[in-house]
């Protein structure tokens, strides 16, 4: 079995305009072997990462685009983002290949025929390209160096980007049709000066039956998740522990105990934890709580939004945490299957 490495890069245009589901969707999905997530991370790339990069890679294009993206127009309210997503398995590099398709040709029923924008010539032959959509490691000859790169700026680079967005001047940007979208699509209506004013931040946990299966729900929910002004901030595969699992979940131990009564409460609790991380909580001693957690079927994917009455925005769109009580519409109604 020639096990490998694949490096897939989401770039900024493809977060800015809302395809990033679909892209993960297609990554997550269509392989036809099995390919482990080991690691999803945010980055801010800076100059210095880049050009390191630039040094790795032999296509010229690609190397212009980067400079062009980058560097000379990573200017503005907030410097750019990638998402990086790190795969384990047979034939990692082809199958994400195919997968994700040429930049200099167009191939059906891949992610770049799709959605990347080509430079075409008066007889509609490829000459160059302006948006890649993903950036991948093209063979497993540079794939070791591609990797070692982007782990070496992990903490400089990437992580949590709390402070990336300068809010002040992006929503300075928006016109009418900003907010009009704002209203239509999300519910709200409010003064610039009170949206700056409730720039928020909130956690997404796209559950392990969605990672382990490789569902196409992964990327529907993604997609669902978009809106005017929520930004991507945050992304990390995470097994929780059993201790912090019990930390993130108490606060609705209660609700259960109180609707179901103490032993069904209690019984529908540990279940929760026990499907995050494989382990039913009252049966784990207090000293093994912190390093007991699951494998690859108990992953989850973390992801952090930032944007104006962001909480509140997102709980609307997730819905109700039993699927029966939730709106039509919201990602539970459409793929939860209890609570």
């Amino acid at each position: 079995m020639n096990e490998q490495f694949g490096l897939v890069l989401i770039t900024e245009r493809s977060l800015g305009r809302s395809i990033t589901g679909h892209i993960i969707k297609d990554i997550f999905s269509r392989g036809v072997k099995p390919l482990e997530l080991l690691e999803a991370r945010m980055y801010a790339p800076s100059e210095k990462l880049i050009r390191e990069y630039i040094k790795l890679i032999l296509d010229e294009n690609f190397k212009d685009y980067l400079k062009r993206q980058y560097i000379e127009r990573n200017k503005g309210p907030s410097r750019k983002r990638m998402i990086l997503l790190l795969f384990k398995g047979e034939d990692a590099i082809s199958q994400i290949r195919g997968i994700v398709g040429s930049i200099s040709r167009r191939i059906d029923g891949t992610l770049r025929n799709s959605f990347a924008e080509f430079i075409e010539d008066k007889e509609g032959e490829i000459t160059g390209f302006i948006e890649p959509v993903v950036i991948i490691i093209p063979d497993e000859e540079h794939a070791k160096d591609v990797i070692s790169l982007w782990a070496e700026y992990s903490q400089s680079d990437g992580g949590l980007l709390n402070d990336l967005i300068d809010w002040k001047k992006l929503l300075a940007q928006w016109n009418s049709q900003e907010y009009e979208t704002l209203k239509y699509r999300d519910g709200i209506t409010t003064a610039p000066k009170e949206m700056l004013d409730n720039i928020q931040q909130t956690l997404v946990l796209i559950k392990p039956d969605n990672i382990y299966t490789k569902s196409h729900r992964v990327g529907a929910i993604i997609d669902a998740l978009a809106g005017p002004g929520l930004k991507m901030i945050g992304v990390k595969a995470v097994n929780m522990s059993v201790e912090q699992a019990l930390e993130f979940y108490r606060p609705i131990e209660g609700n259960l105990i109180k609707k179901y009564g103490e032993e069904n409460g209690k019984k529908a609790f540990a279940e929760i934890i026990k499907f995050m991380t494989g382990f039913n909580p009252y049966k784990v001693s207090e000293e093994d709580k912190k390093e007991a957690h699951g494998g690859r079927q108990q992953q989850s994917l973390a992801l952090v939004y930032q944007g104006p009455f962001a909480l509140d925005r997102i709980r609307n769109k997730i819905g109700a945490t039993d699927p029966l009580e939730a709106a039509p519409g919201t990602i539970r109604r459409e793929f939860g299957h209890d609570i």
